[in-house]
């Protein structure tokens, strides 16, 4: 069997409703590292506060690679090591967008990632040493963007394209948060350079997941696998469909097709 490279989308695919990793899936993904396998992970999560303990860590898990932000920052080798590249909004046109939509929906709840801080709500976090300064989005100091998370008001009509530039794009969650991002800041993106990274052709890069905005990231490895409880266009794209995330979804995938049956 060729070397493999998983990635897998956190929340509700890897993570449970719970947002635990059961037992054994643990066990499936080292049995994977240990068959010389990479691993990998490609969130639309930020990179972890200076105090948090990262999912990696707390279940002692192999990470190779791992896109924060949906790809606006992506890391190789370990879930804290350098970036290996950044996607992200120039200070002036995050600036331009933030205050435009700030003006339009004045009860839009915005969150800003940029350089070590973290906005939200007249608050600002430096995620490397835990300092919290009370400001406006009018006082944020001059570091690029990663991303801006925009939580709108139940009767807000959302209408972002005015807002976007040439290197922006935006998308809405099932949930109905938006997220602003570099236009190179999507989930496929991170598969194809974590593709050229180590190497290993989409063809046998297999990806994980089971959300609207892990759609083309299934599209673009070679073989996608979506959870049990995707949406149904997900479900409709993916080469295979496990059982959902409470019910050993990736375990079940990966010992079938992986570690027991090798078929791949």
């Amino acid at each position: 069997m060729e070397k493999k490279l998983l990635l897998f989308d956190l929340d509700d695919t890897l993570l449970t409703s719970e947002k635990t990793i059961t037992p054994l899936t643990v066990e499936a993904i080292k049995a994977c590292k240990a068959k010389g396998m990479i691993i990998g992970y490609i969130t639309a999560r930020a990179r972890p506060f200076y105090n948090e303990i990262f999912f990696t860590d707390a279940y002692n898990l192999p990470c190779d690679f791992i896109a924060y932000n949906n790809g606006a920052e992506i890391c190789a080798e370990d879930a804290s090591s350098s970036s290996i590249e950044e996607n992200v909004i120039p200070y002036e046109h995050a600036m331009k967008i933030i205050f435009g939509i700030n003006e339009t929906y004045p009860n839009a709840k915005i969150g800003i990632r940029f350089g070590p801080w973290s906005y939200y709500m007249g608050e600002n976090w430096n995620i490397n040493t835990g300092e919290k300064v009370k400001c406006t989005i009018f006082e944020l100091p001059h570091y690029d963007v990663q991303r801006i998370r925009i939580v709108f008001d139940k009767n807000d009509d959302i209408q972002l394209n005015d807002f976007m530039t040439e290197n922006t794009i935006f998308f809405v969650t099932s949930d109905g948060t938006a997220m602003i991002l570099n236009k190179n800041a999507t989930k496929e993106h991170a598969v194809q350079k974590a593709s050229e990274y180590f190497t290993i052709p989409l063809s046998d890069v297999i990806a994980f997941g089971d959300d609207i905005n892990d759609i083309n990231m299934l599209k673009t490895a070679g073989i996608s696998v979506a959870m049990g409880n995707a949406r149904e266009p997900v479900k409709e794209i993916a080469d295979f469909v496990t059982e959902t995330n409470d019910n050993e979804g990736v375990s079940v995938w990966i010992n079938k097709y992986l570690l027991r049956k090798l078929i791949l």
